[in-house]
């Protein structure tokens, strides 16, 4: 019982380091949460968890299969062309990345509503997600599989620690120093933002590459 709560202990932590690891998701909820607030930061956060626990539910029960499939390559290209749709919505110089800046009235910014659907559509787009849930829980599971509560705790487990994690990065990129660099380099930031988003798009429909 107690190695069973341990390994999912593990898992989570690791979960909450790939949280620093480059990917759509962290650089959404990075840029969110320093262009518009530790909230609104956490809402795109939400959004991502919700997806992320539908893919856990996934990868826990018939991932392998689903990812076998035909039909996962298009998930695929519908994934790579809403991270680009997102990478021209930051992108400052097409008119869209500078209707969210630091020095702008709190009732232009976006809705709450909005960041969190948006920050669903990233993850749930991202069939690589189920992959690296995989990754994760495959020997857990494994090593696990006689325990009927193991695979249902292991996910909800997991998508409380990505909530957790996301929750606590919108809250420390409120530092002041942080925030001040945000809006003297703001159409900097946000083309490197833009760029990563675009080069993941391309990362997505290599194979071989896995974020």
């Amino acid at each position: 019982m107690m190695e069973a709560v341990w390994s999912i202990v593990v898992v989570c932590g690791l979960l909450l380091v790939s949280q620093l690891s480059p990917g759509p998701d962290v650089f959404f909820v990075f840029r969110t949460a320093l262009a518009q607030g530790a909230r609104r930061g956490f809402s795109v956060g939400a959004g991502i968890s919700v997806g992320f626990f539908i893919q856990a539910v996934v990868a826990c029960t018939a991932g392998a299969w689903v990812m076998q499939q035909s039909w996962s390559g298009y998930m695929l290209w519908g994934a790579a062309a809403w991270l680009l749709y997102l990478a021209y919505r930051i992108f400052p110089f097409s008119g869209k990345g500078g209707a969210v800046s630091l020095r702008q009235n709190v009732t232009e910014l976006q809705s709450y509503r909005t960041l969190l659907w948006q920050g669903f559509l990233c993850n749930i787009l991202n069939p690589k997600c189920m992959l690296f849930i995989l990754t994760l829980s495959a020997g857990p599971l494994h090593a696990h599989a006689d325990m009927a509560w193991y695979a249902p705790a292991l996910v909800v487990a997991l998508t409380l620690a990505g909530l957790l994690g996301w929750g606590v990065w919108s809250l420390l990129l409120q530092c002041r120093l942080l925030r001040e660099c945000y809006v003297r380099y703001t159409n900097a930031i946000d083309t490197v933002f833009a760029v990563l988003l675009a080069v993941f798009a391309v990362l997505l429909l290599l194979p071989e590459r896995i974020f």
